[in-house]
């Protein structure tokens, strides 16, 4: 994610910066492997895991109403009499497990199940649902918001980091990722677009049309993508790999240059961190009140017209929070710290300022005049400061560090070799400090302590 708004305190710095660049759980023992989730207690049930979302989408633009069908494939990790899944607000209507009808209750953003027959551990089973009504928007700890959001011409759906629950019922936790498919049914004339590939759009006989697009690769629930609105969906390609664009018609004229660096910027991050992780890849830009961008898996949304350096950004976290995901949310710097260097380096090797003049440049403001030191990156504390601009800048300077310490060539291979190792997996803050001691063949556990978790300029 990039922050514009003025409801993100990284506001101000992440401006800067840019400009420096460019001048609960079921009863039963819980899945010992699956801690709970600091920040979002409430959010996931740790007594299975999901491997595949079959979602369709009827949704009304004129009226806001949606009504959805969501069949989830899941493997109990402990016995279950009874589990729950995430959704915010709308009327569930049926339930069924492994296609039995399912006692069902709702309470506090949850669907709680009971089905006719207890799960065994280890066994997969199905879960489908139908639900209606009008989803809203999520508010955030740190008071900003994400969900579904109505515009003028459709909706955009973002979900970081729980809003996906507004539309999807979902084990809304970043560990537990899954393939979706996507189906969206809206009005002639109306485009919809969502993540991984376009595999059909087909003409109904009520005349309007249904979307279908498939990410058959592991996806957080929060990086789901929803956008239906005006513009011309166009494909192109990026040597054998498919893209889809769908832009905004008053946004067309002042994202263009941005828009079209897309494929510059893919094959350099390909050639820095290893092959593109995805089957497909695209952009949309909507006229949203989000005033953010976010790294929605294979296609990032921008609600806004982005400039070059956002589009780095978020197509840098296809490989850092999408391919290589958290395993839980205070590990946040291992998407934002890294996406944010990127756009550092690819400054520093496209002819603008070096890396290490924006990191001499914010080191040296007095720390009493600057809001990103605290809190420290590894650890944000608590949920409202998952997006404190320390997470970016302060993430982004101890890469910087770190190159500085061990030299380009090793920081390099790290980073190469962390999205490869943990690729479509989830790792954690420890698991990228041992990498770093393996590769750099120094012991850097002290160094990371000083730039990650202790407050104040290290």
């Amino acid at each position: 994610m990039l922050i514009v708004s003025p409801a993100r305190r990284a506001t101000s710095v992440l401006a800067l910066v840019t400009a420096l660049v460019f001048a609960a759980a079921a009863p039963g023992a819980p899945a010992p492997e699956h801690p709970a989730e600091p920040f979002f207690p409430r959010g996931g049930n740790r007594g299975y895991e999901v491997s595949h979302y079959g979602v369709s989408l009827d949704y009304q633009p004129r009226s806001g109403l949606l009504d959805a069908r969501d069949v989830i494939e899941a493997r109990a990790t402990t016995g279950l009499r009874r589990f729950s899944l995430d959704l915010y607000g709308l009327k569930v209507t049926a339930v069924s497990v492994d296609g039995e009808p399912a006692q069902y209750s709702r309470g506090r953003g949850k669907v709680k199940v009971v089905p006719a027959t207890p799960i065994l551990a280890g066994e997969p089973f199905s879960v489908a649902l139908r639900y209606h009504g009008v989803p809203r928007k999520v508010i955030d700890p740190d008071g900003s918001t994400e969900g579904w959001y109505r515009t003028s011409d459709g909706a955009v759906a973002v979900g970081e980091p729980v809003g996906t629950a507004a539309w999807l019922a979902c084990d809304n936790v970043p560990r537990d990722k899954a393939g979706f498919d996507i189906e969206i049914t809206v009005p002639a004339g109306v485009k919809a677009v969502s993540n991984g590939r376009l595999v059909s759009r087909h003409t109904l006989k009520s005349g309007q049309v249904r979307w279908s697009w498939s990410e058959p690769h592991p996806m957080a629930t929060y990086l789901a993508l929803v956008d239906i609105g005006a513009g011309k969906l166009v494909q192109g390609h990026v040597g054998k790999l498919p893209t889809w664009t769908l832009v905004d018609p008053r946004l067309v004229k002042a994202s263009r240059a941005a828009i079209d660096s897309l494929p510059e910027i893919i094959r350099w991050e390909s050639r820095i961190y290893g092959p593109y992780p995805f089957s497909a890849a695209g952009s949309v830009v909507d006229v949203a009140n989000l005033q953010y961008a976010l790294e929605t898996q294979s296609r990032p949304i921008y609600a806004f017209a982005p400039n070059r350096t956002t589009v780095v950004h978020e197509t840098a976290h296809q490989w850092f929070g999408d391919s290589v995901s958290l395993e839980r949310w205070p590990n946040i710097w291992l998407n934002e710290g890294f996406a944010t260097w990127t756009q550092w380096y690819f400054a520093e090797q496209h002819g603008g300022r070096s890396a290490q003049q924006v990191f001499a440049e914010l080191y040296r403001r007095p720390a009493s005049q600057t809001g990103f030191w605290n809190p420290p990156p590894g650890h944000p504390g608590q949920a409202k400061n998952l997006f404190a601009v320390s997470t970016y800048v302060r993430g982004a300077m101890t890469l910087q560090a770190l190159r500085d310490k061990i030299g380009t060539p090793d920081l390099l291979r790290i980073l190469r070799t962390w999205a490869t190792e943990h690729r479509y997996g989830n790792a954690d803050i420890e698991e990228f400090i041992a990498l770093a001691n393996r590769v750099s063949g120094e012991p850097l556990r002290g160094f990371f302590h000083r730039w990650l978790f202790e407050r104040g300029k290290p």
